[in-house]
């Protein structure tokens, strides 16, 4: 008997033993069948935003600090609401919220430097208190997000409260450094004249009070922001300023300089008029008004800055033609960085692709980054569907790479390109090897359960016949 379910039992550990290699040997989910898009979030809500602050009116001091954390890790997207909430708490006493911002600062300890903190190590307060601690997280909230549109935020708070916040402000904003000198500069034609003041002493202290030191920055969104300001607060003095980048090669500034000049209006028509007799050698029309000066002279400068731009690109084809893909592409990279939107874009397609080939074996990744960018150059060009194509191909074969044998990249490189028979050998293979893992699979499963219920058999009815010998033993 107890050889019998031994034996039972080891072939019912082989049964499952050849069917879980089977079901092992099957290939895991394809990338397409379990990755979704994922929808775009919006921002954050109002009530989403008081639920994280709720904790800072609490006794939980660990609750507390995790608010506090939490809060100070905010985004752009939660700019709106942080304005909205920021719109409340200007409501709260300012003698109440003066006096608990100044108990902080003095039980303030040399470990921390930051207000937030030093009122989270109080214990809880009254409303004052409670608006204060809010107040000093979403100042921390908008010092991370850094942008623009959060530092002007916080330069409104600088003047809420009688100024309590200041000083907690002004260290943010040093440690912001040029992401902080728009709005700074906005601030300029603020209604309240101490807000005023004060601005102008935070631009003065980091060395940017003038127009030609403002600009100075290295980043292409606080300059575009810069100029924007500048056109903003109507300053004439930053007209020449702004001139000077109206022919950048970074279309970002271009497009802020334009924008800002044109923002002044028949201001600045003199200057704009000036500009245009000194890039053409002719005087503007004596009955244009500034926005036609201004169209005049942005399209002679395009032409200009277009003249180097096309002799690039010519310089580009015909390297192209004599077998120096490699150095093609080079130059038809500075004629996209000059000039993104060329209007013959499109002859620079096939350099890319010749590159990708040249790169497809030995670097894939390389060769999928020039595919790529030849579709963003010309996404409705001739060859846009070889291109697609190619990038799926190449796609697919990442994936192989990475043990996900995919087929949908290969049936949509076919479907574009019809004729890519790289693809279509890559799908042929892969639907064999799968055809022949479900064959294997089916038979092994088949083989397991024939013998699970041999097994079972020998469970049922191998121990009956057993027990009648046992009963006639007894017997005699």
């Amino acid at each position: 008997m107890k050889t019998s379910r031994s034996l039972a039992a080891l072939g019912l550990v082989a049964a499952l033993s050849l069917a879980g290699s089977a079901f092992a040997d099957t290939p895991p989910p394809t990338a397409s069948a379990t990755t979704a898009a994922a929808n775009a979030e919006g921002g954050m809500t109002d009530g989403e935003l008081d639920r994280m602050l709720a904790p800072l009116a609490g006794d939980d001091m660990d609750a507390r600090k995790k608010a506090a954390k939490a809060t100070s890790e905010l985004g752009q997207d939660a700019i709106p609401a942080i304005t909205k909430k920021l719109t409340e708490l200007r409501k709260a006493s300012s003698a109440s919220v003066a006096s608990a911002v100044k108990q902080s600062k003095e039980a303030k300890t040399g470990e921390t430097s930051d207000l937030c903190d030093a009122m989270l190590a109080q214990a809880k307060g009254d409303a004052g208190a409670k608006a204060a601690l809010t107040t000093a997280a979403l100042i921390r909230a908008l010092a991370h997000a850094g942008t623009t549109p959060a530092v002007r935020q916080l330069v409104k708070v600088a003047g809420d409260h009688n100024g309590a916040f200041r000083p907690e402000i002004t260290r943010q904003l040093r440690a912001l450094g040029d992401r902080s000198v728009p709005a700074l500069i906005e601030t300029r034609k603020d209604s309240s004249s101490e807000l005023r003041h004060w601005a102008y002493n935070q631009l003065e202290a980091m060395g940017k009070r003038i127009p030609g030191d403002a600009v100075q920055t290295k980043d292409n969104q606080v300059l575009a922001d810069v100029l924007h300001a500048y056109g903003a607060i109507h300053d004439l003095d930053a007209v020449p300023v702004i001139l000077s980048f109206v022919s950048s090669d970074r279309v970002q500034v271009r497009t802020a300089a334009r924008e800002s000049l044109t923002s002044f209006g028949q201001d600045a028509v003199w200057k704009l008029r000036e500009a245009y007799a000194n890039l053409t050698g002719k005087a503007a029309p004596d009955g244009w008004p500034a926005v036609d000066v201004a169209r005049e002279l942005f399209a002679a400068y395009d032409r200009v800055r277009l003249q180097e731009v096309y002799g690039l690109l010519e310089d580009g084809l015909k390297k192209e033609k004599d077998g120096k893909v490699e150095e093609a592409v080079a130059a038809f990279d500075k004629v996209l960085a000059r000039q993104p939107l060329l209007d013959r874009r499109a002859e620079m397609v096939p350099a890319y692709v010749a590159q990708a080939d040249k790169l497809e074996e030995n670097d894939a990744p390389a060769a999928l980054a020039m595919l790529r960018k030849a579709a963003r150059i010309a996404p409705e060009g001739p060859r846009i569907a070889q291109v697609k194509a190619e990038i799926a191909y190449l796609e697919g074969k990442d994936l192989a790479l990475r043990g996900i044998p995919d087929t949908e990249p290969f049936k949509r490189a076919i479907a574009l390109d019809p004729t890519h028979a790289k693809a279509r050998a890559e799908l042929s293979r892969l639907e064999a090897s799968s055809d022949e893992r479900q064959s294997r699979t089916r038979t092994v499963a088949a083989a397991g359960g024939v013998l699970l219920v041999a097994v079972i058999g020998i469970l049922l009815f191998g121990g009956r016949r057993r027990r009648p010998r046992a009963h006639l033993r007894k017997a005699a």
